[in-house]
């Protein structure tokens, strides 16, 4: 394949993941190294999913790297990122200050709702338990690698279930989490 052949194929994917559903209807894309065709297929219209089919050639198209001024635009900047950790601050100290002065009975579905995603920051205590059991997660997954990588055995499978095992309370937290603002929120509705 030579350079050319791939410079123009940079819209063509692999998969295609439409932006809107289509009802009983879904699109893949079959990529070849010459060309790529879509084709349409029929399936039954309710639960609908996506199919994925992957490739065993893929075309890559090389991409000169961003210059400085591109890559300023693109992503945060520090001082975007100092905003954005005084921003969590005040959320958190605010959120803290309303949890711990107002009866849970009392707690409006607005204030659990900014409450969403900044659980662990609400108590000291479950932030630093946190902080240790991520900390555990990655050197459990980092040791593993390295004892394969010393026995220049690679076990991908041994890995995952490494990194499984390790991050279950991560899991188990989440769908707590996930049935306990459920159940106050079907609370708040009656």
């Amino acid at each position: 394949m030579t350079p050319e052949s791939t410079m123009n194929c940079g819209n063509d994917l692999l998969v295609d993941f439409p932006t809107s559903r289509r009802q009983g209807q879904i699109f893949t894309v079959e990529s070849t190294p010459s060309t790529s065709t879509s084709k349409e297929q029929s399936t039954p219209p309710f639960p609908s999913f996506k199919k994925v089919r992957f490739s065993e050639v893929a075309d890559m198209t090389h991409v000169d790297f961003p210059s400085s001024s591109e890559l300023h635009q693109r992503w945060y900047t520090a001082d975007d990122k100092t905003r954005f950790k005084r921003i969590l601050a005040r959320d958190v100290r605010r959120m803290i200050s309303i949890v711990s002065s107002t009866p849970g009975e009392c707690l409006s579905t607005e204030v659990l709702e900014a409450c969403l995603g900044i659980e662990i920051f609400l108590s000291r205590d479950l932030a630093q338990r946190t902080r240790e059991k991520r900390a555990r997660h990655m050197i459990g997954v980092l040791n593993e690698s390295g004892r394969q990588g010393r026995s220049e055995r690679i076990d991908d499978e041994r890995l995952s279930r490494v990194s499984e095992k390790t991050s279950r309370w991560a899991r188990d937290r989440a769908f707590e989490l996930a049935v306990g603002y459920w159940e106050l929120f079907q609370e708040m509705k009656e």
